[in-house]
């Protein structure tokens, strides 16, 4: 299984509703986050899932994306 459809199957099937995700393991510029993030956000919309707290961090290095959801 690739590691996107990993993330977007533990997000809407897990029991745990807190997420800190390293978005340098989903994409290759850090930069360009967008994308990924809202094609997530669109996925767990559908799902019903809902997205209670949602922020990315970006620094020199890495981008990590806090995520809060209510399944």
């Amino acid at each position: 299984m690739e590691k996107k459809d990993q993330l977007i199957y533990s997000l809407i099937f897990s029991e745990e509703t807190y997420y800190v995700i390293d978005l340098g393991e989903y994409v290759d510029d850090i930069y360009n986050y967008e994308d990924f993030v809202d094609d997530i956000r669109v996925i767990l919309k559908k799902s019903k899932v809902g997205i209670l707290k949602s922020s990315v961090k970006v620094t020199i290095t890495t981008a990590t994306w806090e995520l809060k959801l209510k399944k």
